[in-house]
C-alpha cells in the first residue's frame, strides 16, 4: 500500500489548551515510546517525552516547508527523524492507524488530553472531524505518506 494525503494541522490559541480525546480503546503503557488510542472518529498517539519533543519540533512547529509524517510497517518518520517500532503491539497498531487514516474522509491533526492519563499528557490526535475553531487555529497542512 502506497498512498499520500494532506492532513490539516491545528494548534491551540493558548498554550496548554486542548480538547478531551473522548471514549476510546487503548494499548497504553507509560514505559513504551508510543501508546495507541482508537476512538470512533479519531486515533491518537501518546508519545514518550523524548519522542514527543521530537514530534512537536518536526510536526507541530512552524516550518518553511510542509512537514511530513511517513508511516511504514516498521517505523514512523517525522520529517527526517526515523523512529523504529518496537514490537508486535506497535506493528499491530500501525496497521490499524494506517487503515483509519486511509478512509476517504478529510483528516485533521491536533493535540488532545484525557483524564485517564497522567497530568500534562498530550495525545497526538488524527480525527475525521476538525477541532473547535474557538480553541484551535489552522496551520500549514501536514503531508502524510503511508507505505
Amino acid at each position: 500500500m502506497n498512498d499520500s494525503r494532506i492532513v490539516k494541522r491545528y494548534n491551540a490559541y493558548y498554550r496548554g489548551w486542548c480538547l478531551a480525546f473522548g471514549e476510546h480503546s487503548a494499548d497504553y503503557d507509560e514505559e513504551r515510546d508510543i501508546s495507541w488510542l482508537f476512538g470512533e472518529d479519531r486515533a491518537g498517539l501518546i508519545l514518550s517525552t523524548r519522542l514527543r519533543k521530537q514530534a512537536q519540533h518536526e510536526l507541530l512547529g512552524h516550518h518553511d516547508e510542509i512537514p511530513q509524517l511517513a508511516l511504514y510497517d516498521d517505523s514512523l518518520v517525522l520529517n527526517h527523524y526515523k523512529h523504529p517500532l518496537q514490537d508486535d503491539v506497535d506493528m499491530r497498531n500501525i496497521l490499524r492507524l494506517k487503515e483509519f487514516l486511509l478512509r476517504g474522509e478529510e483528516m485533521h491533526m491536533f493535540l488532545c488530553s484525557h483524564l485517564f492519563y497522567p497530568s500534562r499528557t498530550r495525545i497526538l490526535t488524527f480525527a475525521s472531524r476538525k477541532p473547535l475553531v474557538i480553541m484551535y487555529k489552522e496551520m500549514q497542512p501536514l503531508k502524510l505518506l503511508i507505505e
